[in-house]
């Protein structure tokens, strides 16, 4: 198969059929994709969300792709995870999965304390006063802790590769599609770059390790600059965007735009 879909969780992507897609090619997709479909490859950045994933079991049997995803040997649990500074930190900010006879663990995730200085820092920086100006900014932030994650010997998550593992994931899962499959089209849902209303666009809003349905939407400058290095980097493969047109991707040669979800 020559075709790679990618699937973004935008809200334009609902009602697509997406156990029809995955007859006529490879279905890439991101974080709580996998609560309703399972994607040939999953790809997820958040600590919070790689968590949720990796102890669901979902790895057992199903490809992912996780952020600094490196494991570490059981005996240095110890020395890296200090319980008792922890104790300290506000409620529900550190989060492990049960042990058990494992091995190895992976640790990721922020010490809170610190961004909430470096919140502190912004706001009397830039004299915030107004509330929901203080309270977009946390919201941007996001949720900041610790994880701690137990591995199994076997699994099918792997490590994001270098020199894409800052980007954000949708465009990750881009990338990897293009490498992976060497498709000739890929065809890009759910990937709306903007809101309509000023509010967070995302199916999964208001849901676990997402922020609220009332929260300002994401800002979207890191996505059209990735998405569109993917287009200069894989300059022979055909790219369709379902949905909205970037002015930002005027001009790109092997980008085309669709107006409505395929109909195969």
């Amino acid at each position: 198969m020559n075709k790679v879909f990618v699937i973004g969780n935008g809200e334009s992507r609902k009602g697509v059929d997406l156990d029809r897609l995955q007859q006529h090619g490879k279905v890439y997709g991101c974080n709580a994709l996998y609560r309703d479909f399972t994607p040939d490859a999953l790809v997820c950045v958040d600590s919070a969300m790689i968590h949720e994933v990796y102890s669901s079991g979902y790895c057992s049997d199903n490809k992912a792709y996780f952020r600094a995803w490196n494991k570490l040997p059981a005996y240095i649990y110890s020395d890296m995870v200090n319980l008792d500074s922890m104790m300290d930190w506000p409620m529900g900010v550190f989060n492990s999965n049960e042990r058990g006879d494992k091995t190895e663990f992976v640790l990721h995730g922020t010490d809170p304390n610190q961004i909430h200085a470096y919140y502190e820092k912004l706001v009397q920086k830039h004299q915030i006063k107004d509330d929901s100006e203080k309270e977009r900014i946390r919201q941007l932030m996001g949720k900041h802790g610790m994880w701690v994650t137990w591995v199994e010997n076997k699994d099918w998550a792997s490590s994001i590769p270098m020199g894409i593992e800052g980007w954000s994931a949708g465009p990750i899962a881009v990338n990897l599609a293009c490498l992976l499959e060497e498709p000739k089209d890929v065809y890009l849902i759910g990937f709306d770059m903007d809101s309509k209303d000023g509010l967070v666009n995302n199916v999964y809003k208001g849901t676990d390790n997402y922020v609220s349905s009332d929260s300002p939407e994401t800002l979207n400058i890191n996505w059209l600059r990735q998405h569109k290095q993917n287009f200069e980097w894989f300059p022979n493969v055909n790219f369709w965007k379902v949905g909205s047109k970037p002015l930002e991707w005027d001009g790109i040669d092997n980008l085309k735009f669709l107006e409505k979800p395929l109909d195969f």
